[in-house]
């Protein structure tokens, strides 16, 4: 593949363009985001993953945008080309509006957008697009409508549907339980869908929602606030505990192994294994691993057929081949750093269990493999790190303080650029004395994110100031331009009226001219002629 994925303009054997596949791989990674077509308005929802405490929300929204009056769209993929498309959009909306009068039709929006995005599929030395889109919006040829578009420059038509991570499970949900619902009834979908979608627990600040509608000839797009998000998901989880105990009450254990089918028997009895697997040091289970992820696969393919599969199962078979797989790209890694930026991409919650954390070693070496191992067994099981601080507290302070050192040494390394340290050389300091250490250094490293996060903010906020006055520079520059453009109107008229003058009074000489010199060339003749001559 690597001949043939230089360029966007070259095709592989197999008829395929590598560029514009791995630009849907990103956005296959991004954030969830969805939307749902009501009888009433359109519903979208998208998972929000940077909730950093000191963001400044104000200056940038993450996934929702509005691009003229009846349109809106949210966005999955790489934000910067998610910004360039979205100030296109807006520009072609705005241009329509001044030429005909009236709102741009939605489909035709998208269309010019997926020309465009389609161009950069056939030209050389440009990438495409890593980025996709739900347009959603109201006109009046066919009222409600929701579109999605990919960077091939491809766009359909839905009623429901969903992009990033996790699409395809919520895809599924979305086609078990659409049924032409309300906007209230709406909003209850999205929630379920998302929180048996992300990776994380479903709380109000992780979620974007905007309901798009149109009442009295007017189209309103209602974003929600954090206070309504954080009601919905309080339903949702009280509706789900209903659930839960209606199910626990209407179903015992016999009758739900007498459910299980044959291949989801052994789906959990090959699960248990692998999972057994991941805990060995042994690189020889490497090999085993790879086989038993392979198997998996294919068992959850066919269980992805089986009609009497619920939905809840299928999901959860999804998360556990998910979390098996991320765990065996963690170990196939070499560095530590590889390592912990693999395991970020695993949610919290799975079982407990213990770690004997005895075989460490007091070598520096070795002390830094069992701890890149424990983060893989932490990482793994929620309930380790409590274990161990039960079991094992004297050797898991020091497990953790040199944890902790690898963590903000390499994230020094990512901000400022300094070298790794992934443990004190001077042994004379006791555990207590090199625990103050570390937290002095965290102390440090967080006024050092602190006085940079300010920079930042201080940067953005003359960059908009400096937009603001470029803004009303040309703003200033438009007026005259218009008046300008004015101006020179009039004066065309008037030269168009001078020019008709000025054709007149030469075609008046012209004429005056022609009599004269024919009367001129009559007594010519005459003279010269006598009349008996004639």
């Amino acid at each position: 593949a690597r001949r043939y994925d230089s360029r966007t303009t070259i095709f592989s054997p197999e008829g395929r363009l590598y560029q514009v596949e791995y630009a849907m791989e990103a956005i296959s990674h991004a954030g969830t985001c969805l939307g749902i077509q009501a009888n009433d308005g359109i519903l979208i929802a998208a998972e929000k993953r940077n909730v950093h405490k000191l963001l400044d929300e104000s200056v940038l929204a993450e996934k929702i945008y509005r691009i003229s009056e009846n349109i809106s769209c949210t966005v999955a993929g790489l934000t910067s080309d998610a910004l360039i498309l979205i100030n296109r959009l807006r520009y072609w909306a705005a241009d329509y509006k001044l030429r005909f009068g009236e709102p741009i039709p939605v489909e035709q929006l998208v269309q010019t957008l997926c020309n465009e995005k389609q161009r950069f599929t056939q030209v050389g030395g440009k990438r495409p697009f890593g980025v996709s889109l739900l347009y959603v919006g109201w006109d009046k040829h066919y009222g409600y409508q929701l579109y999605q578009s990919d960077p091939s420059g491809n766009y359909t038509g839905w009623k429901a549907t969903c992009i990033g991570n996790n699409h395809q499970a919520a895809v599924s949900l979305l086609k078990q339980e659409y049924k032409s619902p309300t906007v209230d009834e709406a909003k209850k979908l999205a929630m379920k869908v998302l929180s048996k979608t992300l990776d994380v627990k479903l709380s109000a600040d992780k979620v974007e929602m905007a309901v798009l509608k149109h009442i009295n000839n007017k189209t309103i797009l209602e974003i929600l606030d954090i206070k309504d998000i954080e009601t919905l998901v309080k339903e949702h989880e009280q509706r789900e505990k209903e659930a839960e105990a209606a199910a626990a009450q209407s179903s015992t254990g016999d009758l739900l192994i007498m459910a299980l089918s044959e291949k989801e028997i052994f789906f959990q009895r090959l699960y248990t294994r692998t999972k057994s697997l991941c805990l060995l040091e042994d690189e020889c289970n490497i090999y085993r691993l790879k086989s038993n992820v392979k198997t998996l696969e294919q068992l959850y393919i066919f269980l992805q057929d089986d009609k009497n599969l619920s939905e809840e199962l299928s999901l959860s078979y999804g998360n556990w081949l998910y979390e098996i797989k991320i765990i065996l790209e963690a170990l196939l890694e070499k560095s530590t750093e590889e390592k912990i930026k693999v395991l970020d991409k695993l949610p919290r919650t799975y079982p407990s269990m213990t770690y004997d954390s005895s075989k460490d070693t007091e070598d520096n070496d070795s002390l830094s493999t069992n701890v890149v191992n424990a983060t893989l067994r932490n990482r793994y099981y929620k309930d380790c790190r409590d274990d161990l601080l039960y079991n094992k507290k004297n050797n898991n302070e020091t497990d953790s303080s040199v944890h902790q050192t690898v963590y903000y040494a390499d994230l020094r390394k990512e901000l400022f650029g300094d070298e790794t340290v992934l443990g004190h050389d001077n042994t004379e300091l006791s555990n207590d004395a090199y625990m103050l250490q570390q937290n002095e250094k965290q102390e440090k490293l967080a006024n050092e994110l602190l006085n940079l996060t300010k920079a930042m903010k201080s940067n953005f906020q003359a960059t908009r100031k400096v937009l603001k006055d470029d803004n009303a520079l040309l703003d200033t520059m438009s007026q005259k331009f218009d008046k300008s453009k004015d101006k020179l109107n009039i004066e065309s008229k008037n030269l168009s009226l001078h020019a008709r003058g000025s054709l007149c009074d030469c075609l008046t000489f012209l004429m005056i001219f022609v009599v004269v010199w024919s009367f001129i060339g009559m007594a010519m003749m005459m003279r010269f002629f006598p009349k008996n001559v004639l």
